[in-house]
């Protein structure tokens, strides 16, 4: 009597293998998912921070700027900086869409920037006056007999990776005292 054992794969060894087998491949993919999810918010935070930095400088550049165009008057929220009765403030209030082109004024934040608003996006700039207490102004002192000379500036801008909202903030503070020279 000639017995012969065949021996092999079970339909339940096969499957359990396949099991096994889509188990390994759903974590790759998995990974692989996140992966891009990593390199995507990145890419927009980095787009965040060249916004934000951007705007700063345009915020800068309008201090400098001839004061009867803008100058450091112009350097504030809509709506504040009250000089002679009128506010001077140039930079739009509260979180906006950020638009990319400066409009006809050529600053940043300002209520005339053009083009398609970026709609991963958003921008907001708060402008406070700061008391300095070796130079008294407005805003310090009852009788407001000095001109605010400091300002914090804050630009923060929000930008999504996927559902979530992140926020890219940029923060300095600007002076207008005038630089005496001695001989």
């Amino acid at each position: 009597m000639n017995t012969r054992s065949e021996n092999g794969f079970s339909y339940i060894d096969v499957m359990i293998a396949i099991v096994i087998l889509m188990v390994g491949i759903l974590a790759l993919m998995a990974a692989m998912s996140a992966s891009v999810l990593q390199a995507k918010g990145q890419e927009q935070q980095m787009i965040a921070k060249q916004t934000a930095t951007s705007t700063m400088e345009s915020i800068m550049a309008v201090k400098e700027t001839d004061p009867a165009r803008l100058g450091w008057n112009a350097v504030g929220n809509i709506g504040s900086n009250i000089v002679g009765g009128v506010a001077r403030g140039v930079f739009v209030v509260g979180m906006q869409n950020v638009r990319p082109n400066a409009g006809t004024d050529e600053v940043l934040g300002t209520a005339d920037d053009s083009g398609t608003p970026m709609n991963s996006l958003q921008r907001q700039i708060i402008i406070t006056d700061l008391c300095d207490p070796e130079r008294p102004s407005y805003n310090c002192t009852p009788a407001g007999t000095s001109a605010v000379r400091m300002r914090s500036v804050r630009v923060v801008v929000r930008y999504f990776v996927g559902s979530l909202s992140r926020d890219e903030q940029v923060t300095t503070v600007l002076t207008d005292y005038a630089v005496v020279e001695t001989p």
